[in-house]
């Protein structure tokens, strides 16, 4: 006990300040950098396994006793229209990133591994076929 107030009596801690911000702020970096890799191969492996074309009732039949947690219809008006801002941003930028129109979306969410959690995002054109898909962490 005596040592470590003679040691904060000589400011050893007041020096390790800088440092110790200089390391915590490198660790949420790479954190931030790894969970953006994470997605993108996660991602990747979902395209894999439900690539462009894929029926609805395939994803469905994959899934099995699940059923998506949120669906939506593109709006008369177009994604643009839809109420929830987020959707519609998301949409809006998966049909200019594929050049593609969405008719149809429908979230997953399941485990992903062992301690973790994550959404499956399908994107279907007119004839219930995968545009696209999406896999992103899920947050308690």
């Amino acid at each position: 006990m005596r040592l470590v107030a003679a040691v904060a009596e000589l400011g050893a801690f007041g020096n390790m300040k800088p440092f110790a911000f200089i390391l915590i702020l490198g660790f949420m970096l790479t954190a931030c950098a790894s969970i953006q890799e994470h997605a993108a191969k996660r991602t990747s492996r979902l395209r894999e396994a439900y690539p462009p074309g894929t029926s609805k009732e395939e994803v469905q039949s994959r899934w099995g006793q699940i059923k998506p947690d949120f669906s939506a219809s593109r709006p008369v008006v177009g994604w643009a229209g839809h109420p929830n801002s987020y959707i519609a941003k998301k949409l809006a930028d998966m049909e200019t990133t594929t050049g593609k129109r969405i008719e149809v979306i429908d979230r997953y969410w399941g485990p992903d591994g062992f301690m973790s959690l994550c959404y499956c995002w399908y994107f279907y054109d007119s004839s219930g076929r995968i545009v696209d898909v999406e896999w992103q962490y899920k947050s308690d």
